[in-house]
């Protein structure tokens, strides 16, 4: 069930970096996005996560939502920005 929770937000932050550069709407979507699909990251990576934290404690999970941050939103830039263009 979390595989496919995860699938779902992954599929919300692409459709909706699409969308946001279709309509033309600003940039900053593409960081709205892909904070969307690091969610879908750890939702699947719960497991994962629980034990970083344990282990590296609290600054891990600020820090791994800003690396996931700016992972994910080198995923959505093309995308926005090739909605955009068809726009």
């Amino acid at each position: 069930m979390q595989i496919v929770m995860g699938q779902i937000l992954y599929l919300v932050g692409i459709v909706l970096t699409g969308y946001a550069g279709y309509s033309g709407l600003d940039w900053y979507f593409i960081f709205i996005s892909a904070l969307i699909m690091a969610v879908g990251y750890f939702i699947i990576r719960s497991p994962q996560i629980i034990g970083i934290v344990k282990s590296d404690g609290a600054v891990a999970l600020p820090k791994l939502a800003l690396i996931h941050l700016i992972v994910f939103s080198v995923i959505t830039a093309p995308v926005y920005f090739i909605a955009s263009v068809f726009s």
